[in-house]
């Protein structure tokens, strides 16, 4: 009859070994746009669109309103240029007008709105005008660039009017179309809008940029909080954004969060409790061992040696035999006696009910000690209570030997040694102290694959269901780290 080391909990599966997740965004989210790059991305392509259409609707409108523009002004011009010719031609003067009262052409022809007016004599040579004494346009202004007068491109408009006097040839007057003023009022106007637009775009990408800032800043919140539900922290909680959709998936998940939360008491709470009834049954066994068959053993060892001594003084062939006989029976008896013991100390050790925590440990090191005198054992303890708990000091008890006997059986270790204290700072999830156990060798340490057998399989199910956690990996210096941490509730 044997028992192993550790039952395993019915209630807690057998956990499957696999790296924690990394806490950044993997390569391939890594390299996805973020949802403010996206908007902020879409809002200027709309805006970049709707300015090239605005452009063109503009461009196309300043073409034809200047085209009209001038049409209208170069007709209206070619109106008073000819009645003023012909009443240039009508003068009182005998001989007609001489040419030189073309110098003194009328001043509000020459400066008609969107026209130029040049004046030639009869054999083609232009006639320079007196000045008009007005202010003419001041050459510093600043008018519409050429790229969009030539974007503009309005076509040319002119008339040619001949003055003639008796018949005969006196000079010519061309009217010819001038856009400038309506193109410069169109690029002003365009300009005036374009500052306008560009700093209400702007206002609109500042609002837009500090308001997806805020929904990031929730959304990581949420990628955090996650990210703490994976690590089996069911106490995290999210902050109810200002959006009313994000405040409702907050709402849902703090409700899921708080539920995993309960569930996971629960189940701790089962498995503790199992893991005491477990303690309790095995306190059970060893002392029905201990009080019923190891009387019953002792008698018949007894009963034996009895049958031995009397056989010793029977005479006659058969006492040899029946000496034979007894000290065989002497042999089985003791066997059965270590047995019995070993299935004792297997089940639930003695020292754990005669004596501290840390002396059990000391007193287990000490047994492999004495066993294995060529191996160093060393045992560095921290604050640690008498006792916690059966099940508490079972499991801590059971994963030192475990432990220990793993470096002797498989990592040939010559130095083991066992660190095992209560850590200063740190508390379970609900309160109380943290207990920490160590045990490190000087071995070649584990393989990269690591295959538990059944002896570590087992520990690591009765620290998890102690609400606890469980790591066997390779030490920082080589060698193999087995380390176990279990929570101690503050007392009710």
């Amino acid at each position: 009859m044997s028992l192993p080391d550790a039952l395993p909990s019915p209630l807690q599966p057998r956990p499957v070994s696999r790296p924690a997740l990394p806490a950044q965004p993997s390569a391939t989210v890594g390299r996805r746009a973020s949802l403010r790059v996206r908007v902020l991305g879409v809002v200027v392509a709309i805006n970049a669109a709707a300015a090239v259409v605005a452009g063109t609707v503009v461009v196309h409108n300043a073409r034809v309103a200047a085209e009209r523009e001038m049409t209208a002004s170069v007709e209206m011009a070619e109106r008073m240029v000819r009645e003023t010719a012909e009443r240039m031609a009508d003068a009182p003067e005998a001989g007609g007008p001489a040419a030189g009262e073309f110098v003194n052409w009328p001043v509000h022809l020459r400066h008609l709105r969107h026209v130029r007016i040049v004046i030639e004599d009869a054999q083609g040579r232009p006639i320079p005008l007196k000045p008009s004494g007005s202010r003419e346009q001041d050459d510093g202004d600043a008018g519409a660039p050429a790229w969009f007068a030539h974007l503009v491109g309005v076509s040319e408009v002119a008339r040619d009017i001949e003055v003639r006097i008796n018949g005969a040839l006196f000079g010519r007057v061309r009217v010819a179309g001038v856009p400038d003023d309506e193109v410069d009022e169109v690029w002003e106007d365009v300009s005036d809008f374009a500052v306008v637009a560009i700093a209400v775009n702007a206002a609109i990408l500042l609002a837009l940029y500090v308001a997806l800032g805020r929904v990031r800043s929730d959304l990581g919140r949420f990628r955090n909080a996650l990210g703490e539900l994976e690590q089996n922290r069911f106490s995290c909680r999210v902050d109810l954004p200002r959006t009313r959709e994000l405040a409702e998936v907050a709402e849902r998940f703090n409700e899921l969060a708080a539920a995993l939360a309960a569930a996971r008491a629960e189940n701790d709470r089962l498995n503790a409790h199992l893991v005491t009834l477990q303690e309790d049954e095995r306190r059970q066994i060893a002392s029905e061992l201990h009080d019923e068959l190891g009387p019953l053993m002792f008698g018949l060892k007894a009963g034996a040696e009895s049958l031995a001594r009397a056989a010793a003084e029977a005479e006659g062939p058969a006492k040899a035999r029946i000496a034979d006989r007894t000290h065989g029976l002497v042999g089985i008896v003791e066997r059965m006696q270590a047995t019995n013991r070993r299935l004792l100390r297997r089940i639930r050790p003695a020292a754990l009910d005669l004596l501290s925590l840390r002396e059990a440990i000391s007193s287990l090191l000490a047994d492999f000690r004495q066993h294995d005198p060529s191996r160093t054992f060393l045992l560095a303890a921290g604050p640690l209570a008498a006792h916690y708990c059966a099940a508490r000091d079972a499991t801590l008890y059971r994963c030192v030997q475990e432990a220990v006997t793993n470096a002797l059986k498989h990592g040939d270790a010559r130095t083991i040694e066992v660190e095992i204290g209560e850590v200063a700072g740190a508390a379970g999830p609900e309160g109380g102290v943290l207990l920490r156990l160590v045990v490190t060798d000087d071995g070649p340490g584990p393989p990269d694959r690591i295959v538990e057998g059944l002896g570590l399989a087992g520990m690591r199910e009765r620290v998890r269901a102690l609400g606890g956690t469980f790591r066997f990996e390779r030490g920082p210096k080589g060698g193999a780290r087995f380390v176990a941490e279990i929570s101690v509730p503050p007392p009710s």
